[in-house]
């Protein structure tokens, strides 16, 4: 993606956010506008940081502060769990700027974005599913990584919890006397594993 396509992106991925306390400068100094979006993630204002950030690519494309400032970004949204901004500022500074030994980590920071953002057990397998294959990607690519053990954990915990969700299957096609569909999810449940822990209030939506 370009600098001049990101720019195109960014305002539409603003759009819904909220714009309260958020202000409008203009005609700063580069190092200003990297200022001005540290100061933004001190005191918690995102929408303002983004803002910012967006002023700083329109006025000083060539900036040395972009790439410092799209991690800064990306962690800022991370911390405040708002995953699909947090995966933006990542997936542009790898386009943009991550050397080779960097991809690792960048690769372990997407396989935490997409587990972290799985955040309701039983639903959407397709999700679940894909953060096994990314996991078993980057084993297979970077065994020697030292994110590698912290993959591991999330394989095993996405791998449990794609078990249990087929066991419920299971068992939702054996109610429906389904018994040929119920025998295709059937798996077995590893002793002493707990299920996935899920509020009350959402218990209600699950079959």
């Amino acid at each position: 993606m370009t600098k001049k396509t990101a720019l195109l992106i960014l305002p539409f991925l603003f759009l819904g956010c909220s714009t309260k306390n958020v202000t409008h400068s203009q005609n700063l100094t580069a190092l200003s506008w990297h200022y001005k979006i540290y100061k933004d993630i001190q005191n918690s204002n995102l929408d303002q940081a983004d803002e910012d950030f967006i002023s700083l690519e329109a006025e000083h494309p060539a900036s040395i502060y972009i790439k410092t400032d799209l991690l800064n970004l990306y962690l800022a949204h991370l911390a405040n769990k708002e995953y699909d901004l947090a995966k933006f500022y990542i997936n542009e500074y790898e386009k943009r700027y991550a050397s080779p030994k960097e991809i690792p980590w960048i690769e372990y920071q997407k396989i935490k974005l997409n587990y972290l953002s799985y955040t309701n057990a039983y639903t959407n397998q397709e999700k679940l599913l894909n953060i096994i294959t990314m996991c078993n990607n980057y084993l297979l690519n970077y065994p020697d990584s030292s994110f590698a053990p912290e993959v591991s954990t999330v394989l095993a915990k996405a791998e449990l919890t794609n078990k249990y969700l087929d066991d419920k299957i299971s068992k939702l096609y054996k109610k429906l006397d389904k018994p040929k569909a119920s025998e295709l999810y059937k798996v077995k449940i590893p002793k002493d594993s707990k299920p996935p822990v899920i509020p009350w209030y959402k218990k209600l939506f699950y079959w």
